[in-house]
Parts: C-alpha cells; structure tokens; sequence
C-alpha cells in the first residue's frame, strides 16, 4: 500500500506530465502549421507522435509509480493536459508561432545571403578556373591532332 502523501507526489508529477504531453503537442501542433505536410504525412506523424508519447509516459509511469496504474494516474495525466489547455496553451502557442516566424525569415536571410555568397565567391572562382583550364585544354586539343594518323606528326601514307 502507498501512503497517501506518496500517492499525492505521484499525483502532482503525473499532472506535470499531463502539461508536458500538453506543451509538446503544442509544438508539434505549431511545426505542423509551419511544414504543411500532406495529409498522408500528417497521419504519419501523428502516429508517431502518440507512439512516442505513450513510450514516454510508460517510462515516466515506471519510473513514479513503479508502473502501477490506477483511476487517479488517468485522471493526473487528463488534469495536467486540461489545465495547461485552458491557462497556458493560447499565450505557449502565441510565442510559438511567433518564434517560427522569427525562426523562418533568419533561414530566408540565410539562404538569401548563401545564395549572393555563392554568386560572389564560387562564380568568379569558377570563370577564374575556366580562363586556367583554357591553356591546357588548348594543348590537349593541339596534341591529339597532331599524334592522329594523317595529321601532321602522323605515320599514315609513310
């Protein structure tokens, strides 16, 4: 038998579990919004996101409570997920999406500054290596004509 003021502790971490499953489906609620995968896609990764999800919890129950599950360790998980849902879960996703699209315009000025990078670096690299390479593909073309049978050099007609 667990004495009532373990069984409260194990109640709290649940409900602090619950909010965390909560926030975390908000994140992956929000990375949704933001990668717009196919349905296909999304059927997928909600399937994976439960799976993991309900590993973890098996873990955490395993870890509290010695894997017992009883009516109030349901009832822990659903108070914490409802609570961070009714107080928290607006303003959490507010500063998500704002940090997605924080995140997203430095990956466009990142792949913008690549891209001009690219243009001014790797561009004049390459013509500068063109003019090089025109030397000696000259002398490559000058050399086979003149080692062809019936070019001058050549044996053919001896």
């Amino acid at each position: 038998m667990i004495p009532v003021l373990d069984q409260w502790q194990i109640f709290l971490a649940l409900a602090g579990a619950g909010m965390v499953l909560a926030f975390a489906f908000d994140c992956y609620r929000v990375g949704r919004y933001f990668w717009r995968p196919r349905s296909l896609a999304t059927m997928v990764g909600d399937a994976l996101f439960w799976l993991l999800f309900t590993l973890l919890t098996f873990i955490l129950l395993m870890l509290i409570n010695w894997g017992e599950v009883r009516a109030y360790t349901f009832l822990a998980l659903v108070l914490g997920a409802l609570l961070y849902g009714l107080f928290l879960s607006r303003s959490t996703r507010r500063c998500l999406y704002a940090g997605g699209r924080i995140l997203g315009s430095a990956l466009a000025l990142g792949r913008r500054l690549l891209n001009r990078t690219v243009l001014v670096v790797l561009l004049p690299g390459r013509l500068a290596l063109n003019f090089l390479a025109w030397p000696r593909k000259t002398l490559q073309f000058i050399w086979r004509r003149w080692r062809r049978p019936g070019g001058p050099g050549g044996s053919a007609g001896g």
